[in-house]
């Protein structure tokens, strides 16, 4: 049926999702009751709708600063990089880190200009300059990208943070944020190691 093979197709859009996990879900909503389906429907739209970004971590919001910037408890002298929101969900379940957060959404593409990412990092440059930072704390993914764009971070803001670092042990090489275990990641946060330029 046409309809159904749409729905696959649509799944298949999804990060990750093969042919045959597409006809999973596909399969999976056409069991589901209408009342539970109609459930899931509202809550993308609403979510879609309504989240927007943090106007200072870049971090999913339902208001102009996420809960964290929001959070008089957390610990303002460290900043914590990641690639996207979810990954500070992934280091959130350690309970290893409570500082900020700043979200850069992409890397580093050798020969090829990102405005956005260059927008980004000159914000982070401004808050590193009004706020009293200690460490900055680079968590992206053990790729070669990830690799690049820690060290193009960590030659742009040194001159505002004494302590650029990079969580290291537990993580294999390769390895996305958000798929790793929480206690891998803890102590990847834990045993953290400073950045160094090969140049």
């Amino acid at each position: 049926m046409k309809e159904i093979e749409k729905l696959i197709e649509a799944f298949r859009k999804f990060p990750s999702v093969g042919p045959k996990q597409a006809e999973r879900f596909a399969m999976y909503v056409m069991r589901t009751n209408p009342c539970e389906m109609n459930a899931l429907i509202e809550s993308i739209i609403n979510a879609k709708n309504n989240v927007r970004y943090c106007s200072r971590c870049n971090n999913y919001s339902s208001d102009d600063l996420c809960d964290i910037c929001l959070d008089s408890k957390r610990n303002r002298k460290y900043i914590c990089i990641v690639e996207n929101p979810f990954d500070i969900i992934a280091i959130e379940k350690t309970n290893a880190y409570n500082g900020l957060y700043y979200v850069i959404g992409s890397y580093i593409i050798p020969h090829n200009e990102n405005l956005d990412f260059e927008s980004k990092i000159n914000k982070l440059k401004e808050i590193l300059k009004q706020d009293s930072v200690e460490e900055v704390i680079v968590a992206l993914n053990t790729t070669t990208e990830g690799q690049a764009t820690a060290l193009y971070i960590k030659k742009n803001i040194s001159e505002y943070v004494k302590n650029v670092s990079r969580i290291a042990f537990g993580v294999p090489l390769g390895a996305d944020i958000d798929y790793i275990d929480e206690y891998t990641l803890k102590y990847a946060i834990n045993g953290r190691t400073p950045i160094i330029d090969r140049d």
